[in-house]
Formats: C-alpha cells, sequence, structure tokens
C-alpha cells in the first residue's frame, strides 16, 4: 500500500469513527473535554504508525481503535494524575440509531456516568455499547455473545430501571 493509499483509508477511518471515541474517551476521562480530545488524537497517531499492521489483523480496525482510546485516557492519567472525575454534564447530541424512543434517549445521555453505574451489569453494559460506543444492538450482543432481540430488552429493562430510579429520587421524567 502506498504513502497516499494508506493516508486516504486512514481519513475515512478517521471521519467515520471521530465521533464514537470522542465519546468513548469522555466517559473514561470522567467528562474532562480537553483530556478526551487530547486521548484520541494520541491514540489516531499511534494507530497511524501502524495501520497497514492493523487493517491486516482479523476483526474490527473500530474496536482496536476503542481499546487504544481506552489505553490513551489510562496513560493520561498515569503521567498527569489530575485527570478532573467530574461527572459527565452533556453528551454531545445524536440521533437514536439503537431503536428506542428519542426521549428516552435523551434521559440515558443525562447524568449518563452516576445513573448507568447503578444498572445491573448486563444492562450496563448493553446501553455502554449500544449509546457510548454507537454500535447497534446486533453488534453490540456479538461481545456477550447475546441476540439482537435480547440486547433490546436489556435496554427496555435498564430504561424501565433509570427511570424507577429517577421517580425514586423525585427528579422529573419526561419519557
Amino acid at each position: 500500500m502506498t504513502e497516499p493509499d494508506r493516508g486516504m483509508d486512514f481519513e475515512a477511518f478517521v471521519l467515520e469513527t471521530s465521533a464514537a471515541f470522542f465519546r468513548v474517551a469522555r466517559a473514561e476521562a470522567g467528562g474532562d473535554l480537553y483530556s478526551a480530545e487530547d486521548a484520541v488524537q494520541v491514540a489516531y497517531m499511534r494507530m497511524f504508525t501502524s495501520w497497514e499492521k492493523i487493517i491486516a489483523r482479523p476483526g474490527s480496525p473500530a474496536a482496536y481503535g476503542r481499546t487504544a482510546v481506552k489505553n490513551a485516557v489510562i496513560d493520561q492519567f498515569r503521567r498527569n494524575q489530575r485527570i478532573a472525575l467530574a461527572p459527565i454534564q452533556e453528551l454531545p447530541e445524536q440521533e437514536s440509531r439503537i431503536g428506542i424512543p428519542d426521549a428516552a434517549y435523551e434521559m440515558i445521555k443525562e447524568g449518563i456516568d452516576e445513573l448507568v453505574a447503578k444498572l445491573p451489569d448486563r444492562q450496563r453494559q448493553v446501553i455502554t455499547l449500544c449509546v457510548l460506543q454507537e454500535l447497534s444492538p446486533e453488534d453490540a450482543g456479538k461481545r456477550p455473545r447475546l441476540k439482537e432481540e435480547s440486547v433490546k430488552s436489556y435496554i427496555r429493562m435498564a430504561i424501565k430501571n433509570l427511570k424507577k430510579h429517577i421517580n425514586e429520587t423525585g427528579e422529573e421524567v419526561t419519557v
């Protein structure tokens, strides 16, 4: 692969994954925008240097990239030891691609760190894969080996649990 071909292929990959990688980095960095941006840039720089090896490997380059982003955030934290762990106030806007009502999707995005932490393990895993990493229910089910219908069911259960928690705390519910 020539240098221009390699660059064009990588450029398409960056354009396709940058929003999702930023959300993953922001969640991992405790909501710190600047640390998230830095981590994504570091991950992309590292990936570019070994791009030919990454695309030759079996598996998804996007999955490799998500892991690289998470590792970049961890490296940053270890290097700085001062990343603010403030709760996430607001995630970037996007339309729901996972088949749940937009109002429910908005509820999930608000205060996601504290609300999702209270969900049972499987529901938290599915919400993280579908919402933060923008995977479809079909793709999200591949990691924990769940059927698409099971993933959608876990999403519905998670929404019910989130509504229940919000009702118990007395906050306003719009869903």
